[in-house]
């Protein structure tokens, strides 16, 4: 607790969404020490969508980026980053929004995803029209089935179209092994294996038709330690490892630390063994079931009963003090990349425990 205690948090309003620079600073000293530098990590930044954090990144020597939104490769792009791969799908007013940024800034390496033909060829036709050519790489479904084109000969099919249509670049192979993420670390590591074997055969079968696979890109939080290892993957691209969370960190062991709280304050005791904190479902993971934090300076076995947009009810076990109204409480973000969303800013916190300064959250929102 006294690692993440604010010195001066009387001066935030609460609730409020508190970043650890040193925390930041040591998970990405941790990552490059845990793959040997940054040449293979392509962070995702969808956890943290943040002009200042990328920038701490590419002080530390990273140089290449994955997003998830236009608005989130256009504040890459601001910053000066020369290397983004947007890894969804452009469809519909997506494609305009991704040229007009291509056209803004024209020595960026922009690369989009795609497993739809008739997408592909959507986008070689605005891209022809708007006189600029876009990377594509082809998002290869190896087990997760949201997106993805089957591996092998249908990936092979895609590649090739990419590659013969006009205002397009075949620029690889992208994947994403969500449903790797088995607690045990045997299984984890196996599924990981297995799922990256197949687009890893894929790339074989690409380049023996005599098309070059620039990049194979791959993996999430808890994949990519496995997955950076083998043979015929470029690059790995985590996100959450920026500021960690309970969801992951619970789980799995790893080097890193949470670097994002929401600290919070109790706004009402309707019971001696009730507290209401003023940190609803507009504030913190919005998305999970109970438990939806960690309450730091509060026993583990809390019992979540309601919980609303601004107001989340608790139940202490019994023999717990009950804290007063306007205690504050710091509060561990079971999903942070969901959490970081709901925010405009967030209260920097320095190494001193020292609240010094704030910093937007420049794209969030899509």
């Amino acid at each position: 607790m006294d690692e993440y205690r604010v010195a001066n948090a009387d001066e935030i309003p609460t609730p409020a969404l508190l970043v650890y620079k040193e925390a930041v600073a040591h998970n990405i000293r941790a990552m490059g020490e845990l793959m040997g530098g940054y040449e293979r990590l392509r962070p995702h930044i969808k956890t943290h969508k943040m002009s200042q954090i990328a920038r701490m990144e590419m002080e530390a020597g990273i140089d290449k980026f994955k997003c998830a939104t236009p608005k989130e490769a256009a504040m890459l792009a601001a910053v000066g980053v020369r290397d983004v791969l947007i890894s969804y799908h452009m469809v519909g007013a997506n494609i305009g929004r991704v040229v007009d940024l291509k056209r803004s800034y024209p020595q960026l390496d922009l690369k989009v995803i795609a497993d739809d033909a008739n997408n592909i060829a959507d986008l070689s036709s605005a891209c022809t029209s708007a006189g600029i050519t876009l990377g594509v790489m082809v998002d290869v479904d190896t087990g997760m089935h949201r997106t993805g084109a089957p591996p092998g000969e249908a990936s092979l099919v895609l590649a090739q179209q990419i590659a013969e249509a006009s205002g397009l670049d075949f620029a690889g192979l992208h994947v994403y092994d969500g449903h790797v993420g088995d607690s045990d670390p045997e299984i984890r590591k196996k599924k990981a294996l297995e799922s990256i074997a197949q687009a890893v055969e894929t790339r074989k079968l690409i380049e023996s038709s005599g098309l070059e696979v620039w990049k194979l890109v791959a993996s999430g939080s808890p994949g990519f330690e496995h997955t950076q290892q083998v043979d015929g993957v470029d690059e790995v691209s985590p996100g959450t490892w920026i500021f960690w969370d309970t969801g992951y960190g619970d789980q799995f062991e790893s080097p890193f630390r949470w670097a994002a709280l929401v600290l919070s304050r109790v706004i009402s005791t309707t019971g001696p063994d009730l507290i209401t904190l003023d940190a609803g479902n507009k504030s913190i993971a919005p998305d999970t079931p109970a438990p939806h934090f960690r309450a730091l300076d509060l026993p583990e076995e809390i019992a979540f009963l309601k919980r609303n947009e601004e107001h989340q009810l608790l139940q202490l076990p019994a023999g717990t003090t009950r804290p007063n109204v306007g205690n504050p409480f710091y509060l561990v973000p079971r999903h942070v990349c969901t959490t970081v969303n709901l925010w405009d800013e967030v209260c920097v916190i320095d190494e001193n425990g020292v609240f010094v300064e704030t910093w937007m959250v420049d794209a969030r929102g899509h």
